[in-house]
């Protein structure tokens, strides 16, 4: 979402459309799927409608790839910062270096980063895929682990006493962490 005739606005189209060149010629599976949608500020009443929905500060970017939800890109706006930012949701992920819940992982050898979610939760179904790329990009580093809330009455007790009151939560642990 930008102003066009703002500077701002018009450089932000201008690396916009850099990122969107630079996804699209990348090879990377899947970046020939995304779509890159403009929404001019001055053009039939966007303008009107960005500010009752609460929509300020322009331009502004939004993420959504499939499965992971949407994000806001607030990071520097540049062709090559946002398709890195876009190519990296698109990476291959797996589960692989993400364990399940077990006590017995949280000793002070590592750091222990753990998610407490729940399978019902939509916003720790849009981070999964995130979680996982931070864990094979941090194995030997850290460890990540993963409890269900709900899953045993085991579970319920460790979220119960690290104070887990959303989901998702995300926590630091071991290695002198906690």
């Amino acid at each position: 979402m930008y102003n066009s005739g703002e500077e701002k606005g018009d450089e932000a189209l201008e690396e916009f459309v850099k990122a969107e060149f630079h996804v699209h010629e990348s090879g990377v599976a899947g970046a020939e799927n995304i779509r890159f949608k403009k929404c001019d500020a001055n053009v039939a009443g966007n303008g009107q409608q960005m500010a009752a929905k609460g929509l300020k500060g322009l331009p502004m970017v939004f993420v959504s790839i499939e499965g992971q939800g949407m994000d806001r890109y607030a990071r520097e706006l540049t062709g090559e910062k946002l398709s890195e930012f876009i190519l990296v949701k698109l990476e291959p992920t797996t589960d692989e270096d993400v364990f399940p819940f077990s006590d017995d992982l949280i000793t002070d050898q590592y750091p222990v980063f753990v998610k407490f979610y729940e399978k019902w939760c939509s916003r720790c179904l849009a981070m999964k895929k995130a979680y996982e790329n931070a864990a094979s990009r941090m194995v030997g580093r850290v460890i990540f682990m993963e409890v269900e809330c709900s899953s045993s009455d085991t579970a319920q007790a460790f979220c119960l006493m690290h104070k887990v009151d959303g989901y998702p939560t995300l926590k630091l642990m071991g290695a002198h962490f906690d």
